[in-house]
């Protein structure tokens, strides 16, 4: 396999979006460079994908060199989201280059997590829903997978949604984020009987209901519009759900940007 840049670019600034580019800088006359160009190679040709390898000839691409300050050779840099993530320079054992290399890749657990919350984010919730069961069979511990069923159960079991969020440890990293999806998991099992008979109702119902559609900018708003007209209804139900979506979705989400100046207003007028 040519590995040889074409386009520095498209190959490496551009595509390490996407996966890691790892980038030899090496020249014909260099000895070392010659030893560990086949350890990359043979790295990058048995990678499966999750990485690639851009060779620079620095006697022909000087230019790219000179940017990149390369002073001595072999000079191995690893691109990530279009910057340099880490490098060294010199002739390492191909096993451990491999452990270098691996400290910068994701786990395979956590692009297990990737592809699951890819599949939520484009509505495939039964294939998500399988692969997190999956997941918590091998490792019924994995807070993550945990975190990202209760999401997809939202919908047509809430029930087991809380009992999942439930065992989330307060001393987790996850917990602040549990929580506030616990709340939205608790919030969305309100029946119309439990809230008090008032005009306000049926928008906060409305509201409820988008939670457990995952339409985070129709709960918001339904939310939002409750809180405008009077924030202590069912016990300030809306203020508290409307408070748990700006946490789970983080406050430069673009959709809890949108609405949260209003919800800040109505909370403080």
């Amino acid at each position: 396999m040519n590995h040889e840049v074409q386009d520095f670019d498209r190959q490496v600034l551009q595509r390490s979006h996407q996966v890691p580019v790892l980038v030899d800088f090496w020249a014909p006359w260099c000895g070392p460079c010659k030893m560990l160009g086949p350890v990359l190679e043979n790295l990058a040709n048995t990678a499966g994908g999750r990485w690639d390898l851009v060779k620079v000839n620095t006697e022909e691409q000087q230019a790219l060199a000179l940017a990149y300050n390369i002073a001595s050779i072999p000079a191995v840099k690893l691109f990530k989201d279009g910057v340099v993530a880490d490098e060294f320079v010199g002739f390492l054992p191909e096993d451990q280059v491999r452990h270098w290399i691996e400290m910068h890749l994701p786990s395979p657990a956590q692009e297990e997590m990737e592809r699951a919350a890819e599949f939520i984010d484009n509505g495939q919730l039964a294939e998500a829903r399988t692969m997190l069961e999956q997941a918590l069979v091998k490792d019924p511990d994995r807070i993550p997978a945990k975190l990202l069923l209760a999401e997809v159960l939202l919908g047509d079991n809430a029930a087991q949604a809380v009992e999942l969020l439930a065992q989330v440890p307060e001393h987790a990293d996850e917990a602040p984020h549990a929580h506030a999806l616990l709340l939205l998991a608790k919030a969305s099992l309100r029946t119309p009987e439990s809230l008090p008979e008032d005009p306000l109702k049926a928008r906060l119902l409305e509201g409820l209901t988008a939670i457990r559609n995952r339409d985070w900018d129709a709960a918001l708003a339904g939310f939002v519009d409750v809180v405008e007209r009077r924030r202590s209804y069912a016990d300030g139900l809306a203020t508290d759900a409307g408070k748990a979506i700006f946490r789970y979705l983080g406050i430069r989400h673009p959709i809890a940007d949108k609405h949260y100046r209003r919800f800040s207003s109505a909370l403080n007028s």
